[in-house]
């Protein structure tokens, strides 16, 4: 990836050697920002999308494209009932926003006449007081900070499965208690089960994030997905025990391609 400097950034770089130390070195760089949306029971995805591809996505688009490098969105995969019953499972959309740097992204915020909050722009059928989905962000580094299994994923004829999964850790536990377990022991068990093709950990450039770390797994399909996760495995619980992944997470199954390109204006409306 090329590294080149925004505006924002110079001026960082301007202020002095105190405010470089204050920011992680990580996150100077290019970031993405997640967008889990989670239709609730009975949301029409097509109506939805309409909506979003019609009218939310191009005045966002308008808002920000000063500082958007990047805006697509993925249609999720629908998660079979057994899966949603072993595992924190949406089913939605992820839209993706990259920014050349976190500076960028919090300058886009203040004072933008497009974009004073959710009341500006048109609201989803039924309204935002009575939305038919939630959603959740993480805005991660564009690069992860932990690469765990990397193997080829050339193209093919069906697209891979990637399972994206936003986690933190449960109430008590610190992030380098959290982290120590994770790296050190599940991440070194999870990358050894069959069919894991790709493996990385993102952390969130906010520690005030809801969920500060991001995880992303790549299978050729669901078939090999549910080879490794299903029935659960059983992996060694950290110190504060529980079950399954042993942490609090919400996550999505999408593909590796998005099914629109707001930057390119490449779409298709349903």
């Amino acid at each position: 990836m090329t590294e080149h400097f925004s505006r924002r950034t110079a001026l960082a770089l301007a202020t002095g050697a105190a405010a470089a130390l204050a920011t992680p070195a990580w996150a100077v760089g290019a970031i993405k920002h997640y967008i889990l949306v989670d239709l609730k029971p009975g949301t029409d995805q097509l109506v939805l999308d309409r909506w979003y591809m019609t009218f939310h996505a191009p005045q966002v688009r308008r808002a920000f494209k000063a500082w958007q490098r990047n805006y697509v969105s993925f249609r999720s995969y629908l998660p079979p009932d057994e899966a949603r019953k072993a595992y924190p499972l949406q089913y939605g959309r992820m839209t993706e926003i990259q920014f050349d740097s976190l500076a960028d992204f919090q300058e886009s915020r203040p004072n933008n006449v497009y974009a004073s909050g959710l009341q500006s722009f048109t609201p989803p059928p039924g309204g935002w007081a009575n939305a038919g989905f939630d959603s959740v962000t993480a805005t991660v580094p564009v690069n992860p900070q932990q690469v765990f299994v990397n193997t080829a994923t050339a193209p093919k004829e069906t697209p891979y499965l990637r399972w994206v999964v936003f986690f933190r850790y449960p109430k008590g536990v610190t992030a380098e208690q959290g982290d120590a377990w994770y790296k050190d022991v599940h991440a070194k068990e999870v990358a050894r089960l069959p069919g894991v093709k790709r493996y990385a950990l993102y952390s969130a450039v906010s520690p005030a994030s809801a969920y500060p770390r991001v995880a992303e797994l790549w299978f050729d399909d669901y078939a090999a997905w549910k080879a490794a996760f299903l029935p659960v495995p059983k992996f060694t619980a950290p110190a504060w025990g529980g079950q399954g992944l042993y942490v609090e997470a919400i996550s999505m199954f999408v593909g590796e391609n998005p099914d629109v390109d707001f930057v390119n204006d490449k779409r298709a409306i349903p």
